[in-house]
């Protein structure tokens, strides 16, 4: 029961953040470990922001975060972590999915 108030807790954050950040361009990257080295796969560079939102169906989670007309999935998320600066450069959330890697939105300088 925690589980689904916390995925309750999440959707009401990705809909305020979502609603606070669309159509601020982005970057989109995906972080993992592979023998001690971290690998970085940037999936996109600019596309701006269009959602961020979690469907539960039972005990399987689902991220969605939407850039552009790019969908990028994080199956059963664990943790979310939310980057925000004065000056604006670097914000963006990261989240870590159950396979060990992480996903990176970073928001372009200057699009706030």
């Amino acid at each position: 029961m925690e589980t689904a108030k916390r995925i309750v807790e999440w959707s009401e954050f990705l809909s305020f953040f979502s609603r606070q950040n669309t159509g601020r361009a982005t970057r989109l990257g995906v972080f993992s470990s592979q023998n001690g080295i971290v690998i970085d796969n940037w999936i996109e560079d600019g596309l701006p922001l269009t959602n961020i939102g979690i469907e539960s169906r039972g005990d399987h989670n689902l991220l969605h975060i939407k850039v552009g007309s790019l969908v990028h999935d994080v199956d059963m998320p664990l943790k979310l972590q939310l980057h925000m600066s004065l000056s604006g450069e670097e914000d963006g959330i990261d989240v870590l999915g159950a396979d060990g890697r992480t996903t990176v939105l970073r928001f372009e300088a200057g699009t706030n």
